[in-house]
C-alpha cells in the first residue's frame, strides 16, 4: 500500500513507536518521511511535519481515541481527505460526524475469514479475469452458519448468484426461498474479488 501511496504522494509516517518506524523506514526503502516518537494526536507535532500541505491524512494506529485526535486535527487544518482505521464499531459514529472516511477492523477481519472458509469448502473453481467472475461448487458442511438460510438472504449478503443446488436428489434450479441443508452443494457465481 505505501509504495502505491509514494508513487502520487511525499508520505510523511508519524508514530511513537520507533520499532514501528524502523520496520516502515525498511519497508519503504527510505523513500518516505518516517518521524520517530512523534505523538501522532500532537497538533504540534502534526504542524512540523506539514499536515498544514496535507492532500490525504491516514490514521492507522490500533487506538480510536488517537485516531480520533489526529482526525480532529486534520480536519481542523483542512486535509481534502481523512481515512481512519476504527478498531470498535461503537466509535464509527463519532468519525463520521467529523466527515472522516472509516475502516472498520472487525469488517476486514470478517471478510479475510469468509474468504479462507469459501476458498477452503470450494469443491472446483474456475475463474474468468476477463469479464471479473468466478465460478465455485460449495458443500454445505454440517455445522455450517448457512444451514437454514434462504437462497435470497445468501446472495444478498453475498452479492453472489446461486443458479443451481446439487442435493441427494439431483440438481435443481433453487427458488428464492430454498433453505439450505446440511451435504448440499451450492453452484454460487460472482465477482473475482468475492473469492479473494
Amino acid at each position: 500500500m505505501w509504495l502505491k501511496l509514494m508513487d502520487r504522494y511525499d508520505v510523511v509516517i508519524v508514530d511513537s513507536n520507533d520499532d514501528a518506524c524502523s520496520r516502515a523506514f525498511k519497508m519503504l526503502k527510505s523513500s518516505a518521511l518516517v518521524y520517530r516518537g512523534g505523538d501522532p494526536s500532537s497538533e504540534d507535532v502534526l504542524n512540523e511535519v506539514g499536515i498544514d500541505k496535507a492532500e490525504l491524512f491516514l490514521a492507522l494506529s490500533d487506538n480510536d481515541e488517537l485516531n480520533y485526535k489526529a482526525c480532529s486535527i486534520a480536519r481542523g487544518k483542512g486535509v481534502p481527505l481523512i481515512i481512519a482505521r476504527v478498531n470498535n464499531r461503537d466509535n464509527v459514529d463519532l468519525f463520521r460526524e467529523l466527515n472522516v472516511n472509516t475502516v472498520i477492523v472487525e469488517d476486514l477481519i470478517s471478510r479475510n475469514i469468509e474468504t479462507l472458509i469459501i476458498n477452503n469448502i470450494a469443491k472446483s473453481v474456475f475463474n474468468d479475469p476477463s469479464i471479473n467472475i468466478t465460478f465455485a461448487v460449495i458443500r454445505i458442511n454440517a455445522g455450517s452458519q448457512l444451514i437454514g438460510k434462504s437462497i435470497n438472504e445468501i446472495i444478498d449478503n453475498y452479492g453472489v448468484a446461486i443458479p443451481y443446488v446439487v442435493t441427494s436428489s439431483g440438481v435443481t434450479k433453487p427458488s428464492g426461498d430454498y433453505i439450505v441443508e446440511g451435504n448440499d452443494e451450492l453452484v454460487v457465481v460472482g465477482p473475482l474479488r468475492k473469492y479473494q
